[in-house]
C-alpha cells in the first residue's frame, strides 16, 4: 500500500477519480468500487494499492488513514519499524544505531541525521536522505515508492531496488552520494543528476 491523497472524484462516478502520491506528487488515477463507503473526501489522506509494474498504474482499496510523525534528534538504539501512515524525521542530532524497516510510512535523514545500519522498505514505503543525512549500511527496496538521496544526502553501501515506483539521485539542490553499487530490477523511473557521485572509488 502506497500513501497519497485524494486529489479528484469523478462526478458521475463517485467510484474513479485521481489521487496524488506521497513524496512524488504524482497523480494516479483509481478505480474503487468500494470508494463511496471509505469516507474519504478530496484532501483526505489515503493508502491505496498500486502496481508501479503496469503499463499504466492504477489505485484501487483507497482507506484513510491519520498521519503521524516523529522527530529523533539524539541517538536511539534499533532496531526500528515503522508502519502504515508513520513519518520518521531523523534529524541534527539524532543518531539511529541499528536496522530500520520502512512499511507504508515515511523516513527522512537530514541535517547530519544518521542511520548506522540498514534500511528495508516493504509496502510502497518511501524514503529521503538529504541536507547531510547519512546510512552507512545498505539500503534494500522490496516494493518502494519514492525513493530520494538528494542534496548532499550520503548512503556509504549499496542500494538494491527490487520494486519501486521511483529512484531520485540529486537535485536542484544539489547531489546525492552513494558509496557502493545500485542494482535495479522493476522500477518506473530513474533520474541521476550530473551533481552526484556514484561508487565513486570504482
Amino acid at each position: 500500500m502506497a500513501l497519497g491523497k485524494v486529489e479528484s472524484i469523478d462526478p458521475a462516478n463517485n467510484t474513479l477519480g485521481t489521487i496524488i502520491e506521497d513524496e512524488t506528487g504524482m497523480s494516479y488515477a483509481f478505480d474503487d468500487p468500494n470508494f463511496p463507503a471509505s469516507g474519504l473526501t478530496v484532501g483526505s489522506p489515503c493508502t491505496y494499492d498500486i502496481d508501479y509494474a503496469s503499463r499504466i498504474p492504477v489505485a484501487t482499496n483507497l482507506q484513510a488513514y491519520t498521519p503521524t510523525s516523529q522527530d529523533i534528534t539524539t541517538t536511539v538504539q534499533g532496531p526500528l519499524t515503522l508502519n502504515v501512515g508513520e513519518t520518521l524525521n531523523i534529524k541534527k542530532g539524532g543518531m539511529v544505531n541499528g536496522n530500520i524497516v520502512v512499511n507504508n510510512a515515511n523516513l527522512v535523514v537530514e541535517d547530519t541525521g544518521g542511520v548506522t545500519g540498514e534500511i528495508t522498505v516493504n509496502s510502497q514505503g518511501s524514503f529521503v536522505i538529504r541536507k547531510g543525512g547519512m546510512v552507512n549500511g545498505n539500503i534494500v527496496v522490496n516494493k518502494g515508492s519514492a525513493c530520494k538521496i538528494i542534496n548532499k544526502g550520503n548512503v556509504k553501501g549499496n542500494i538494491v531496488v527490487n520494486s519501486a515506483n521511483r529512484l531520485i539521485v540529486g537535485n536542484d539542490n544539489g547531489g546525492g552520494t552513494i558509496n557502493g553499487s545500485i542494482t535495479v530490477d522493476k522500477i518506473r523511473k530513474v533520474t541521476i543528476t550530473a551533481t552526484s557521485t556514484i561508487n565513486p572509488t570504482s
